[in-house]
């Protein structure tokens, strides 16, 4: 019996003439949490993207809680669970946190149910409680993060996608938030993990690729010791001026 959540099977993806996955498969299993490492400008966030179906593949498959995702909408796989917080806190700034939130639940089709996953989003992140009736275009950038990872937890997410959720946060509110990822790791089913700290992949997921020149060229278990250093060397290797 498969228990796969998700199989990407052989993904190429570009952007008109440049091509940025050469070929990707991984998949991720009921009840699990994988990071996707690597240098900046190597396809993470493509294969994000394609998996998501807010980028259309060259060629390959990807398949979600069993079906194949090829020509279904990004707002259907949604519906199915699949929800992608993407780079960057993009909100409507004239809305206040308890409207955001209420209007995510809405687009996912959870509207009848918003004030029970409200609840549950101030239980995982207590700051946005305090800050409920606040507009989020006033928010500083880690309460807007917040705001954006409980948007995706009003959508009951079966598979949660997340890129970069730390970037250009303060070691401080950086820990604040990896707490709060793994409060979410206890209750959402399945996690797929982007971000440039590396530690704080390896601390939340279970296990990881090492993505390079739009291919996997190493994986492990997240609390495995050996190769770690092979892994460092590919991790900080590559050039960063490549198309993501």
């Amino acid at each position: 019996m498969n228990d796969d959540l998700l199989t990407v099977t052989d993904l190429t993806a570009g952007y008109g003439h440049t091509k940025v996955l050469r070929g990707i498969s991984l998949r991720v299993g009921a009840a699990e949490a994988i990071g996707l490492l690597g240098p900046n400008g190597h396809g993470k966030t493509t294969l994000l993207r394609c998996v998501s179906n807010l980028h259309r593949a060259t060629s390959g498959s990807v398949a979600y809680a069993g079906s194949d995702t090829r020509g279904r909408s990004p707002r259907d796989l949604v519906r199915r669970g699949l929800i992608h917080v993407p780079q960057g806190s993009r909100l409507f700034p004239q809305l206040t946190v308890a409207e955001a939130l209420r209007l995510s639940a809405a687009s996912s089709g959870h509207l009848a149910t918003w004030r029970d996953g409200l609840d549950h989003v101030f239980t995982v992140f207590p700051r946005l409680k305090e800050r409920r009736g606040q507009l989020t275009g006033t928010l500083s950038g880690g309460e807007r993060q917040m705001v954006s990872l409980g948007m995706g937890l009003m959508a009951r997410p079966t598979l949660l996608i997340l890129d970069e959720p730390t970037l250009g946060l303060s070691p401080k509110v950086k820990h604040e938030l990896s707490e709060c990822i793994l409060r979410i790791r206890a209750e959402v089913s399945s996690i797929i993990l982007v971000d440039g700290d590396m530690e704080l992949v390896l601390s939340l997921t279970d296990r990881y690729h090492v993505v390079l020149h739009g291919d996997i060229v190493h994986s492990g278990a997240s609390d495995a010791t050996v190769g770690r250093d092979a892994m460092m060397s590919l991790f900080l290797g590559g050039s960063a001026d490549e198309r993501r």
